[in-house]
């Protein structure tokens, strides 16, 4: 045989075969090597979310030493991708008197290894900020309209995440920008016939005369159920709560109303108003929005409702799109050959929650 470099690494690698094979346990080393890191890795402690709370705390006395004197509320969530929960810290500041909120700041406080990190303050309205959530690692704020009002309502959401050297803005939506972006939302969902994405706008349970579906499967099976529906209840009975009608006007309704403009109005609220011919008839929809609803004051309301939305529509002949009194309210729709559906919706926690008033259909 031509003796070559390639013959000769083969017979090498034939001679320390050789050699293993009378050696049992040269044939066991790697298999015992690759195993032992392995069963050697200590599992991962999990951090207890109190402690953790309280390190960050005390990293965060090193700046605000009485940080707790007016206050505060904490999150606690990764917001760093790696896996070990940080915590997010709203506290007040101001004087110990009437004003004694008028500011309230925030801070983020990483776990790491040799103890917690405190990072700079953050680009943040330096008037008020309250927690919302931490979420799929990203940081959800809210600024109200006041600090120190009972019901303080939000005026616009802030989002942050880890740019891998401090959190950092990503994301600014004003409440207004916030209801219509929700309500497109809806449109879309109505538009496909989506059924749980339409169900999510509910709150379950749903007491029985909220919604028209009296003399209906589900609202028959409501009243055996203690006059409420659940999530199960709806699914089953879809089409009791949205006919195909129904369904079919709110998806026009709210296709038409996602694109107006509300104007600030004489009650203290925000309307918008469109219409359009329809060969001889003229297609009406309006959009209504109180940022200071009756309902958020309701006894026994333990939600703060940021705002009221309600949409109605119709369409007839001579029918005047614009009505600003309860009176023209009641002629345009005296006019109009068929009043569509009307909805009523609640803006809660920045998300939208359907109501359809009982007569509705």
């Amino acid at each position: 045989m031509r003796y070559t470099r390639l013959s000769a690494a083969l017979l090498i690698g034939l001679a320390l075969a050789a050699c293993k094979a009378a050696d049992p346990s040269a044939a066991e080393a790697p298999a015992a090597q690759a195993a032992a890191p392995a069963a050697a890795a200590p599992a991962k402690p999990v951090a207890d979310p109190k402690q953790t709370a309280e390190a960050a705390f005390a990293a965060l006395r090193k700046r605000v030493p009485d940080f707790e004197r007016l206050g505060y509320e904490h999150l606690v969530g990764d917001l760093d991708g790696d896996g070990v929960d940080d915590v997010v810290v709203a506290y007040g500041e101001g004087t110990p008197d009437a004003q004694m909120a008028t500011l309230k700041k925030w801070a983020a406080i990483l776990s790491r290894a040799d103890g917690p990190l405190l990072l700079p303050a953050a680009d943040t309205a330096d008037d008020c900020v309250y927690l919302d959530r931490i979420e799929h690692g990203k940081l959800y704020l809210q600024v109200p309209d006041i600090c120190t009002a009972a019901r303080p309502k939000t005026r616009e959401y802030l989002t942050y995440a880890w740019n891998g050297k401090t959190l950092a803005k990503v994301a600014a939506e004003t409440a207004d920008a916030r209801v219509r972006q929700r309500l497109g939302a809806l449109a879309d969902a109505f538009a496909r016939k989506d059924k749980q994405a339409i169900l999510r706008a509910f709150k379950f349970p749903i007491p029985l005369g909220t919604v028209p579906v009296q003399g209906t499967p589900l609202g028959d099976e409501a009243e055996r159920n203690q006059d409420r529906i659940d999530l199960a209840m709806a699914e089953r009975h879809f089409d009791s709560l949205f006919p195909a009608q129904r369904l079919a006007d709110y998806a026009l309704l709210l296709g038409q109303v996602r694109a107006l403009e509300p104007k600030p109005d004489q009650e203290g609220g925000e309307t918008a108003y469109g219409q359009r011919q329809q060969g001889a008839e003229t297609e009406w929809f309006e959009l209504r929005i109180d940022w200071d609803p009756d309902e958020d004051r309701d006894e026994g309301n333990e939600e703060l409702i940021q705002a009221r939305i309600e949409v109605s529509g119709g369409i007839g002949k001579d029918v005047k799109a614009e009505a600003k009194t309860l009176g023209e309210v009641l002629k345009r729709e005296e006019d109009s050959r068929r009043v569509y559906e009307e909805m009523r919706l609640f803006l809660i926690d920045g998300e939208l929650r359907i109501q359809l008033p009982n007569g509705a259909g």
